[in-house]
């Protein structure tokens, strides 16, 4: 629902807006450079519409235009806890501080809507440059990945609803809490995992029996960066040509050319292994699976020349 405002301050505000916008690009550029590092999940960055300023400014708590806190409001979004507290320190040093909100530990019993907040000013050597800009307070929010996904799917309907609703509010609260706690067990994954003991799981044992084979044969930078895919792609040739992780091992010791080669990649290592001892296995127990065959494989292993076309990965 659009607000009656009058034509008087929309005329002013069409103006002051010009400015806004210009500052709100280069802040979402800053912001973008500063908080690099901590690979944010998304930034975003608006001017407050003309609506909701006039909104505002009704409510008789501002001397004026100026005193609004988020004509200019930006929110960075990051995967965990840790990384929003990294990220008010970084823009703590860069911008020009004039207010930090809900950036302490607040009541243990209140679960409202409080994002970490920093009211600030754009920096003296941006000023020099846009004048226009000196009275602008930017709003700055720092918040988790889950904490936006809320707060986007219940804005409208908690804090931009046509009635109240106590209902609505006590339901917000409790998925705050809830959502805390998601928080910080995502932060922690691999601690709280340790928590019980690993059950014996055969999929991923023999899996990880394939990455720790592969660790001895080859050092760490010689392994793909994704060791998981790795093991799920040796996992399938194995099993095709019917070869244990264990006599793969003993194969290994039989073809250090292949191990050794610096030309291949530790997956293109293995299949010439196996093309020159189980050729027509894994011919056999392939089936609709392809080979990607390169022409430094077929260099070093004849075999790979006599693999099938049609069961080949194109690479043209």
């Amino acid at each position: 629902m659009r607000t009656i405002v009058s034509a008087s301050f929309r005329g002013r505000y069409s103006e002051i807006s010009q400015s806004l916008e210009v500052g709100a690009e280069w802040l979402k550029a800053r912001l973008t450079a500063e908080l690099y590092d901590l690979q944010p999940v998304a930034l975003q960055v608006r001017i407050k519409s003309v609506d909701s300023v006039f909104a505002k400014l009704q409510k008789g708590d501002y001397e004026g235009i100026w005193s609004l806190e988020d004509l200019i409001a930006a929110r960075a979004v990051f995967l965990h806890p840790a990384d929003v507290d990294a990220a008010i320190k970084v823009i703590s040093e860069k911008f020009p501080q004039v207010e930090s909100k809900n950036t302490e530990a607040g009541k243990p019993t209140d679960f409202r809507y409080q994002q970490p907040h920093l009211i600030v000013g754009f920096p003296q050597d941006y000023i020099n440059r846009h004048l226009e800009l000196d009275k602008v307070k930017i709003e700055l929010q720092f918040t988790t990945y889950i904490q936006h996904a809320l707060q986007e799917s219940t804005h409208d309907v908690i804090y931009k609803g046509s009635r109240f609703s106590w209902r609505e509010a006590r339901l917000d609260s409790r998925l705050r809490g809830l959502l805390e706690i998601v928080d910080d067990v995502l932060a922690n994954i691999s601690n709280v995992a340790q928590v019980d003991a690993e059950p014996a799981y055969e999929l991923f044992d023999r899996r990880n029996q394939i990455i720790e084979a592969a660790e001895k044969l080859w050092s760490a930078d010689r392994l793909p960066a994704d060791m998981r895919r790795f093991a799920i792609t040796i996992e399938g040739l194995l099993s095709a040509a019917g070869v244990t992780v264990d006599q793969l091992t003993d194969l290994s010791e039989l073809h250090n050319d292949l191990v050794n080669a610096l030309s291949l990649s530790p997956v293109e290592k293995i299949v010439g292994i196996l093309l020159r001892e189980r050729f027509d296995d894994l011919l056999r127990g392939i089936k609709r699976r392809k080979l990607l065959i390169s022409s430094e494989l077929e260099e070093i292993v004849p075999q790979a020349n006599k693999w099938p076309r049609e069961k080949r990965v194109s690479l043209s």
